[in-house]
């Protein structure tokens, strides 16, 4: 029930910097998709039940706040996190390259999704086209972001939460130093 908490804390937390802050204080268009990155996160920790509820969760709460389409984001997420589920028992899953690797698939599956979702059940015109077109620059800031998030995350949990562990994260602490 504690991980439960944390996530949503979390989620929230990232949905807040997603939705408002981001807008406000970075000048271009598109912006790093930290609930990406959690539901990849959820992906190689949790079981199939929890993570798939919080993934769709996050993604319902994500369309109410900035998304012109209701579902859709929930949508994307469950499936990003069913895919990066089932792939995840063949690896290790504590290694930050593979978070890393799966942060990358998981912003090329979201476009995946969302181009198709949107030519077969909207008459979107071509936001496709767009959606294309920013598909580097979203590569680009969500590793960026994994990356801020893998070198972070371990000091902020020193620090404010010792006794807490981070799952998935233990080895990091060595890898980061203090």
């Amino acid at each position: 029930m504690k991980r439960v908490v944390a996530y949503l804390f979390l989620g929230g937390v990232f949905l807040l910097f997603q939705t408002t802050l981001f807008s406000r204080l970075l000048p271009f268009q598109t912006k790093p998709d930290l609930l990406l990155i959690l539901i990849v996160y959820l992906g190689l920790t949790e079981s199939f039940l929890r993570g798939s509820f919080l993934a769709y969760l996050f993604g319902g709460l994500l369309d109410v706040f900035s998304g012109s389409y209701l579902g859709l984001c929930g949508l994307t997420f469950l499936i990003i996190f069913l895919a990066v589920r089932g792939t995840a028992s063949r690896f290790n899953t504590e290694s930050s390259l593979l978070l890393l690797f799966m942060v990358f698939c998981g912003t090329l599956l979201q476009s995946v999704v969302l181009i198709l979702a949107l030519v077969f059940f909207v008459d979107a015109g071509s936001s496709w086209l767009i959606i294309l077109g920013s598909l580097l620059p979203q590569l680009l800031l969500n590793l960026l972001a994994a990356l801020v998030l893998l070198w972070g995350l371990p000091r902020l949990q020193r620090r404010f939460l010792p006794f807490l562990a981070i799952p998935g994260l233990h080895r990091l602490d060595s890898r980061y130093g203090p």
